[in-house]
């Protein structure tokens, strides 16, 4: 067993990143093959990040030495038969070209210096940079500024988390609970991610459906877990009328797995507008749904009303949780929804990086907030309007006003006047 929450490597191997990314790959690559993308690094945590740029940059640099082996491909052509044989022929040759993709500087925002990262290309070429870099960022962060953290901090952690579950799966009556493991892109490191799952496959695999981190589930036999993210319906803000954006997205998705990869993703312009394009023919399509902002009573709500309103049994589809999701808060909606719906959990954060209440010269050891989002599709802003107002994004607020008037929506200029 490790004693260390760090080993020599941040990113383990090609595959050492969410599963979305590659499907998201794929369908790019099919369907929009010249289309130019821009992502931004966003920090949302009150830190100061500039110090860590030539560290970042060095290990963004590294990955032009990082390849699909060929028996990661194999790995993929066995575990995705949806992605064709010339696509899985196509990893094989590719390769990460950091040092004309991705910029690593410094910006003041707000009187205060940040990390900015930039990354630029085609956008099969470029889709798999985001949760590599954020990965990248976290663990040098944990290196550098908290490497005074004890083994057994996280371990002991870990272990009271996992106890404490069972205790209340029990006291409750719950015997549906299950989750995935989702912590690749903010983890504490490469080896606390390894570790959280190592744990769990040995002592949690009736409650663990699986992990989202490729290089995991193929290291440990689990079902890799992933679908779709936001940006595939931002771009499509931009490759489409924007009015239609989200229904083409939808459509295309769907076409381009044959229904193998049916979780619809709601709060890109948000839940209301998300139902109003979710039609019969959708949401039969569709296996499920899944929540990432705003209130996740009210949404489910909204949904189960949705799919009761179509003529479809809620029960026959599936609800998955995904938005900053610790164990307790996942029994709370499965109390909720209990008898309801089907529901699942993907829990990231709070199994990859949870030190518990470590304190290190009167400071209380805090995860990083941030993202990398789309930014730019075709030279055009994008915009993720989202279930929650802090979650919300993009640099055009023109173009946002105008995206929000297509979908019937209230925008600041509205406001305003």
């Amino acid at each position: 067993m490790t004693t260390s929450l760090f080993n020599q490597n941040i990113i383990q191997s090609a595959l050492d990143l969410d599963v979305y990314k590659i499907n998201m790959m794929y369908a790019a690559r099919k369907l929009y093959p010249v289309t130019q993308v821009r992502y931004e690094l966003i920090v949302r945590s009150d830190e100061d990040l500039s110090s860590l740029k030539p560290a970042v940059e060095n290990e963004i640099l590294r990955l032009a030495d990082i390849q699909f082996s060929e028996q990661e491909c194999q790995y993929l052509s066995q575990q995705a038969p949806y992605l064709d044989k010339e696509f899985i022929e196509y990893l094989a040759e590719f390769r990460f070209r950091p040092h004309s993709q991705v910029k690593v500087d410094t910006v003041t925002v707000k009187g205060s210096q940040q990390l900015k990262v930039s990354i630029d290309g085609i956008w099969h070429e470029t889709i798999l940079y985001e949760t590599i870099v954020m990965s990248i960022i976290s663990e040098i962060r944990n290196r550098q500024r908290w490497s005074d953290i004890p083994y057994s901090q996280f371990r002991s952690t870990l272990e009271e988390k996992l106890s404490w579950l069972r205790a209340e799966l029990k006291r409750r009556e719950i015997t549906n609970f299950q989750f995935s493991e989702m912590g690749s892109r903010r983890r504490f490191s490469a080896q606390v991610q390894h570790d959280v799952v190592d744990y769990l496959s040995q002592h949690a695999a009736d409650l663990m459906s699986g992990t989202s981190n490729y290089h995991l589930a193929k290291q440990f036999g689990l079902t890799p877990i992933g679908t779709v993210a936001h940006e595939w319906f931002m771009a499509h803000q931009q490759l489409v009328d924007a009015a239609d954006s989200q229904r083409v997205a939808l459509d295309c998705w769907h076409t381009s797995f044959n229904g193998k990869l049916g979780i619809a993703l709601t709060d890109t312009i948000g839940i209301d507008a998300f139902i109003n394009d979710f039609s019969l023919e959708r949401a039969n399509a569709y296996a499920g749904v899944r929540h990432d902002s705003g209130s996740p009573f009210d949404w489910g709500d909204k949904m189960i009303a949705h799919y009761e309103s179509l003529g479809i049994d809620p029960k026959s589809k599936i609800l998955i949780f995904t938005d900053g999701l610790n164990f307790e808060r996942a029994l709370e909606i499965c109390d909720y929804f209990k008898g309801r719906a089907n529901v699942s959990f993907g829990i990231g954060t709070f199994l990859a990086n949870d030190m518990g209440s470590w304190r290190s010269e009167g400071i209380t050891y805090q995860p990083l907030s941030m993202v990398v989002k789309l930014a730019e599709c075709n030279g055009k802003a994008v915009a993720k309007i989202s279930d929650e107002p802090e979650k919300a994004m993009c640099e055009d607020e023109e173009f946002l006003s105008q995206l929000k008037h297509s979908f019937g929506l209230i925008s600041t200029f509205d406001k305003a006047s």
